[in-house]
């Protein structure tokens, strides 16, 4: 008969539902630290004002350049560029703070995987960005008139809350992808441009080329497809479900420039990210 092996290695691996509540509380965390940069008195006073002129500025323009008919395309894409704003450009300060406050030796060495810490504390983001969007949706639609227009978008929504996901991962992938190379900032804010100009929000499909060909990849491009076309009746699964794939896509781009990251601070000794 032989003896158990005394000398094998115990198992730490955590449970399951350790890590499940582990992710919860680094949500939590991302919310705090949200509730920290984004106060009240600047979401109430700033942001919120700001995207209601974004609209008004791009609805009235449109309506100017091309007629009161275009009118409804741009409002319904000026909801998006507000996202990008909010979305992709807020979403930065998850890795930033962990490069300026040199705090992401404690992110790479817990339990929780980097990639779920990272993207569990950047929920708040696409939660807070669909909720002040559906706020200056609301504002701005009587101020142009368009409030029937409004109540006829409100039930398509949920689109703009899964374009709101969408964009935030791009921001995290392009964050996390520049950390190293001092464009952290730099790069998202690029981003958020291609997403303005190839989304399809004011320009129309079928004008210019290239633009079409980085709006295939980008996300809000094919979540905008599927809202105007529901709106009007037509087939709108296939658009939603390219916009689903491009989401995965950079969470995936996200997911793996993260890991580089963590593998990168590992192999040198630092986190300093320089």
């Amino acid at each position: 008969m032989t003896s158990p092996d005394t000398h094998a290695a115990p198992d730490i691996t955590p449970p399951l539902s350790l890590l499940a509540w582990r992710a919860v509380e680094a949500a939590r965390m991302g919310w705090l630290e949200y509730r920290a940069l984004q106060t009240p008195a600047g979401l109430l006073g700033a942001t919120l004002p700001r995207g209601v002129l974004q609209i008004l500025f791009f609805t009235t323009l449109a309506g100017v350049l091309a007629g009161p008919g275009h009118r409804e395309y741009a409002f319904a894409g000026s909801l998006v560029l507000v996202l990008s704003s909010t979305n992709v450009n807020g979403v930065v300060a998850v890795p930033v703070l962990d490069k300026q406050y040199a705090t992401f030796a404690r992110v790479r060495t817990g339990a929780l995987s980097p990639t779920v810490t990272q993207i569990a504390r950047a929920l708040p983001y696409p939660v807070m960005g669909w909720l002040l969007v559906l706020a200056q949706g609301a504002i701005a639609a009587p101020l142009l008139g368009m409030t029937d227009f409004a109540l006829h978008l409100l039930p398509w929504m949920w689109v703009y809350a899964l374009i709101a996901l969408t964009l935030t991962v791009l921001g995290v992938a392009g964050a996390t992808m520049t950390v190293g190379k001092r464009a952290d900032v730099v790069a998202p804010n690029v981003l958020a441009y291609l997403v303005m100009l190839c989304s399809g929000a004011l320009l129309p499909t079928g004008r210019v080329g290239w633009v079409d060909a980085i709006g295939q990849v980008l996300p809000a491009r094919h979540g905008l497809d599927a809202i105007r076309a529901g709106m009007d009746g037509r087939p709108w699964l296939a658009d939603l479900s390219l916009e689903i794939a491009a989401g995965l896509g950079f969470t995936v781009l996200a997911a793996l420039s993260i890991l580089l990251q963590a593998r990168r601070a590992s192999r040198h000794g630092h986190d300093d990210f320089e």
